[in-house]
């Protein structure tokens, strides 16, 4: 599927969400080789592609507290990195997102993340308003220590809200079993070029999600 994808301020942004607690975890070393394959892509130059790696773990995120103050005003009250972080998933062209599985889901802290997106919900939902004025596209990367396929359903079913709020095309995931301990995913060499191969054929104008 082919989106006309038109750059923001001359520079296609793409926003790296790393959602893992684990520094060089197995879901993080993932994203980093999609990212060393978009630097290696014919088409990247830092004058047109602009990259934003979001460590959640490292992030103030104050759990959604149901206050329903977005409602009145389409804007979230509380004051802390969500603020930041509104702005960047607002301005992407592209965003990538990481997260192990932990009791079927995704982590806690990006779940945090996830939950705060609620003035996006309400914005589309009872404001009937659209503040992002462009076709994205978005990719989720996720491993899991069981075997199960299924595994992975309930993270892809939050994936598929979260993209669907913020108006991002949900291109293609990225999920690998039986990767529990950190550095696992080193030994699968199908599933590192997968997503370095991925990084390396974006087509920063026609996002063709291949």
């Amino acid at each position: 599927m082919k989106n006309d994808i038109k750059k923001t301020n001359n520079k296609y942004k793409i926003v790296a969400i790393y959602g893992s607690p684990r520094i060089s975890g197995n879901t993080a070393t993932l994203m980093d080789y999609f990212l060393k394959g978009i630097v290696e892509n014919t088409g990247y130059s830092k004058d047109i592609v602009r990259i934003d790696s979001l460590l959640i773990k490292d992030k103030n995120i104050t759990p959604c507290r149901g206050c329903r103050d977005c409602s009145k005003t389409g804007k979230c009250i509380i004051a802390d990195d969500m603020q930041e972080i509104y702005k960047l998933l607002i301005e992407a062209d592209f965003i990538a997102v990481a997260s192990p599985v932990y009791f079927t889901s995704v982590s806690g802290y990006l779940k945090a993340m996830i939950d705060r997106c609620q003035r996006f919900w309400v914005l589309k939902n009872e404001h009937n308003k659209n503040i992002i004025k462009k076709t994205r596209g978005g990719i989720f990367i996720s491993t899991a220590g069981s075997g199960s396929k299924d595994i992975f359903n309930c993270s892809m079913k939050i994936m598929r809200s979260f993209f669907n709020i913020l108006f991002v095309d949900y291109l293609k995931d990225f999920t690998f079993n039986s990767i529990d301990k950190r550095g696992d995913i080193l030994n699968d060499e199908k599933a590192i070029s997968a997503l370095f191969e991925f990084g390396r054929n974006m087509d920063f104008n026609n996002m063709d999600g291949k």
